[in-house]
C-alpha cells in the first residue's frame, strides 16, 4: 500500500499493553489483512521497545513515540500524518470485528473490515458527512428496525472512530470525555455521524491492565469516581456545545466513572434547528447504494 491521504491508514494507541496487544486488535487485524496499515503510538522508549519484543516477526507498519495520555497521543497522531489524511483511529483491546450480511446472517470474527472502511470513507467523502462509526450492538432485538448504514446524531466512541485528519475537530485537551467532546464538534459542523448498525467491534471497556486504567488520565482507582466528577461537571461549565447536545454530567455505577449522555436524536435536532446548524440525515440499505431516505442529506 502507497502512503498518501486518500489511502486510509490505522493509528493505534497503545500504552502498558505489549502482552495483551497481539492476541486483540493485533490478531484482529492480521485477521482481516491489514497490518500494512497499521502505525503503532506508544509513550515513550521504554515503551517502543516493549512492543517491538512483543510483534518480533510479526509486520506492522511502524512503531512511533507519541505522548503519555489518551488525548496527548491523539494530538501525536494528528501532528504526525498530513492534514486531510485518512485516518482510523483504534483502541488496542478490540477483541474481534464483527458483522451481519445483507440476510442479517451473524459473523462473528469476520475478515470483511476493508470492505466497510473503504465504504466508509467514501460514503463521507461523497457527502461530506466528516466522521463515522460502527454500532458495535449485536443484539437484534435493537437493530430489528436499523438501516445497514445512517447518517444521524450518533457517538464516536473512543475505541473507534474515523475521519479524515483535521487537528481542530480532533484533538482534545482532556482525555477524559475526550471522545464526548469531539462528537459535539462532529455534530455541529456536520450534523450528525455516519453509523454503521449491523458491525462492529468487541471489546471488554476497563476490564484490561494498561491504557487509562494505568496511564493516570483518571487518576487512581480509589479516586477515580471524585476525580471524573470533577472533570467532567467542569467541562460542561466551559464547553458551550457538551452544553447544546448533552444531558449533562451523569454518573455510570457500573463503571464508576461520571461522564455525558447525548440527548436524543429529535432533541438533537431540535437543538441544531435553533442554533442554525443545517438539518441532514439518511439511510441506506447495503453498502454502494444511494440514500434511502426520502428527505436525503439537506434535510430531515
Amino acid at each position: 500500500m502507497s502512503r498518501g491521504v486518500n489511502n486510509y491508514v490505522i493509528a493505534c494507541r497503545s500504552y502498558d499493553r505489549p502482552d495483551i496487544f497481539p492476541l486483540k486488535t493485533y490478531r484482529m487485524l492480521a485477521h482481516n489483512g491489514l497490518t500494512d496499515r497499521l502505525y503503532i503510538f506508544v509513550a515513550n522508549q521504554n515503551e517502543k521497545e516493549r512492543y517491538e519484543h512483543s510483534l518480533k516477526g510479526l509486520p506492522y507498519k511502524k512503531i512511533i513515540i507519541g505522548e503519555l495520555g489518551c488525548a496527548q497521543v491523539v494530538k501525536a497522531i494528528c501532528h504526525y500524518f498530513p492534514k486531510g489524511q485518512r485516518i482510523v483511529f483504534m483502541d488496542d483491546d478490540l477483541v474481534r470485528f464483527y458483522c451481519f450480511d445483507a440476510d442479517k446472517k451473524f459473523d462473528k470474527d469476520s475478515n470483511n473490515l476493508h470492505r466497510y472502511l473503504e465504504d466508509a470513507f467514501d460514503t463521507i467523502d461523497k457527502y461530506n458527512l466528516g466522521a463515522f462509526a460502527f454500532a458495535s450492538m449485536q443484539n437484534k432485538f435493537w437493530l430489528k428496525d436499523k438501516p445497514f448504514k445512517e447518517f444521524r446524531p450518533f457517538l464516536m466512541g473512543g475505541s473507534f472512530f474515523a475521519c479524515r485528519n483535521d487537528p481542530e475537530m480532533i484533538v482534545t485537551q482532556i482525555s477524559h470525555n475526550e471522545d464526548v467532546q469531539r462528537t459535539v464538534r462532529f455534530l455541529e459542523k456536520y450534523g450528525g455521524v455516519l453509523t454503521y448498525w449491523w458491525a462492529g467491534f468487541e471489546t471488554h471497556y476497563g476490564v484490561e491492565k494498561g491504557g487509562m486504567q494505568t496511564s493516570g488520565d483518571r487518576g487512581a482507582h480509589h479516586e477515580r469516581t471524585q476525580r471524573t466528577k470533577n472533570i467532567t461537571e467542569k467541562m460542561f461549565i466551559d464547553d458551550k456545545l457538551i452544553q447544546a447536545y448533552t444531558q449533562g454530567p451523569k454518573l455510570y455505577p457500573r463503571e464508576g466513572l461520571w461522564s455525558f449522555k447525548l440527548k436524543t436524536a429529535p432533541s438533537i435536532w431540535k437543538v441544531m434547528s435553533e442554533r442554525g446548524v443545517p438539518l441532514r440525515h439518511a439511510s441506506w440499505s447495503w453498502f454502494h447504494l444511494r440514500p434511502s431516505s426520502q428527505k436525503g442529506l439537506n434535510s430531515i
